[in-house]
């Protein structure tokens, strides 16, 4: 078996010039690069410390911050201590002057059931307000519930027609302010 040797050099001697040409080429390179980095650094920590400054201002600015919030809370609640046998009793005035009627509506609401439609509603904002309505049921039996339900509540009948398999009905019922 025969083996080939092929040698890609023009010669067998080494250009000495060419090679120290290179080689201080590829030095002055590693050189520029290490200074790159070095001056790259010192920015850096020129930066990080500038950072650092901003930073320990910005913690005393929070810490005063938050002084000046505990001082307001401890205000308040001196103001709460001293001032609540007087708010106690403005909010005992409020919820004895005060009325919502969606609470009778909460209560229209769970008295009906899907079959009986309200056409008209007509309700007083007072504590011991009537509420009259008129109301359109498909059955009689979805009816006479809904008169189950507000028969405790005074109710009066007004007027109970039926028209072509509907069941029209006037009616008004009190709620007193202790069922709201």
């Amino acid at each position: 078996m025969r083996t080939l040797h092929y040698n890609l050099a023009r010669t067998r001697h080494v250009n000495g010039r060419a090679f120290a040409l290179r080689a201080a080429l590829l030095a002055l390179a590693a050189l520029l690069l290490g200074a790159l980095a070095v001056a790259n650094l010192a920015g850096r920590s020129g930066r990080y410390r500038l950072d650092r400054e901003q930073d320990s201002a910005g913690k005393r600015q929070l810490a005063s911050i938050a002084s000046e919030s505990g001082r307001l809370r401890r205000d308040i609640a001196a103001w709460k201590k001293s001032l609540g046998a007087e708010l106690a009793l403005a909010n005992s005035l409020i919820v004895r002057k005060s009325f919502s009627f969606v609470a009778q509506l909460d209560l229209l609401e769970k008295a009906s059931s899907p079959g009986i439609r309200v056409r008209q509603l007509t309700l007083e904002n007072a504590a011991s307000g009537r509420i009259a309505m008129a109301i359109s049921a498909r059955s009689l039996k979805e009816l006479f519930a809904l008169y189950r339900k507000l028969a405790a509540n005074e109710l009066v009948i007004k007027s109970e027609t039926q028209t072509q398999g509907e069941y029209h009905v006037n009616l008004s019922f009190k709620v007193p302010h202790e069922k709201l």
